[in-house]
């Protein structure tokens, strides 16, 4: 063939290629992120775990390193500011730092601009009397808090900050703190809502490490640790807020238990707990949930509160497509 041929030929295999392909055949094609196909399915079983917590079915972490453990599903509700005079409080959960103490933190103070009264310990953080009982240790997978006005819709009042924090944001040593002043830290304000607000926990990778629930763990590790903090005020006095707490946690079992380690358990995935949380983040999933806002989608079209800042965020459907 000569070399015009050649020519030729090319030009026609060019333009039988653009043909297979349509418009712009041939280009690169843009990034979108981490994408589902990205995803294998133990990762795309986790994304939908840390995405709805209280109704995925429960699945391994996509975390890194060796530990494994068994899961469970753990759930508690939890009525604050009911005391006489009480109309504004603070709540602060660290799902992932159990210990000695508590993981949950309460002030409460008359009114909002007013210095609290000392952070008090909560008794009933979900799973807390399980893991102190038969972990020798445990991590969170997956949280979420679900907050709701438990008065008359006719009295209903005042306003409700909410976002993600870190456990290390308060401790129950605070003494001086104000409402106002937690309020201000968050990402998220609205008034009491008419309906069930959901906050979603998103973990760091402190988070992933096992720790001992019965032991006070390291004061630096707090700020480490992923949280969910709402801070509430002008609610009628002594009505408060209903908060409904899940986590998923995978737990080692202590040595008198007669129950062997599942170390082999883990998850097996080529995909990091990084790819998961980008996909997330790139389907412009909300971590915060409001039922008023997500009917018809799963999902509010509200903003995402987490430590990417804020975004916009499109409605899907609750649990997300993967294609």
């Amino acid at each position: 063939m000569t070399k015009n041929g050649r020519k030729q030929a090319n030009k026609r295999k060019q333009s039988n290629n653009a043909g297979k392909g349509g418009a712009g055949a041939g280009k690169p094609r843009r990034s979108r992120g981490v994408s589902a196909s990205v995803l294998d399915a133990p990762a795309q079983e986790y994304a939908r775990l840390l995405m709805d917590p209280c109704g995925a079915r429960v699945v391994q972490p996509i975390y890194p390193g060796g530990d494994a453990g068994y899961l469970f599903r753990a759930e508690s509700f939890l009525t604050v500011g009911v005391g006489a005079g009480d109309t504004a409080g603070v709540i602060h959960w660290a799902p992932g730092y159990i210990n000695s103490s508590n993981s949950d933190f309460i002030g409460f103070s008359a009114v909002a601009s007013t210095t609290a009264s000392t952070m008090i310990g909560v008794v009933n953080s979900p799973g807390k009397a399980f893991l102190q009982a038969n972990a020798r240790g445990f991590r969170c997978v997956a949280a979420c808090m679900k907050v709701t006005y438990p008065g008359a819709e006719s009295s209903r009042a005042g306003r409700i900050h909410y976002g993600l924090t870190t456990a290390g944001f308060l401790d129950l040593t605070e003494t001086s703190i104000t409402v106002d002043g937690v309020a201000q830290a968050l990402q998220h304000y609205s008034r009491t809502p008419p309906d069930t607000v959901e906050i979603i926990w998103r973990p760091q990778l402190a988070d992933t490490e096992m720790a001992d629930p019965s032991s006070t763990q390291n004061a630096q590790i707090r700020d480490r640790k992923a949280a969910i903090t709402l801070a509430y005020a002008g609610l009628p006095a002594a009505v408060g807020l209903t908060m409904h707490l899940t986590a998923v946690y995978e737990w080692t079992p202590a040595q008198n238990m007669g129950v062997g380690f599942n170390a082999l358990g883990k998850a097996v995935s080529r995909n990091s707990l990084d790819d998961v949380l980008d996909y997330i983040k790139n389907m412009g999933f909300s971590y915060v949930r409001q039922a008023a806002q997500s009917a018809g989608t799963g999902i509010t079209a509200g903003t995402l509160a987490a430590v990417y800042g804020l975004m916009g965020a499109r409605p899907t459907a609750r649990t997300l497509a993967f294609r």
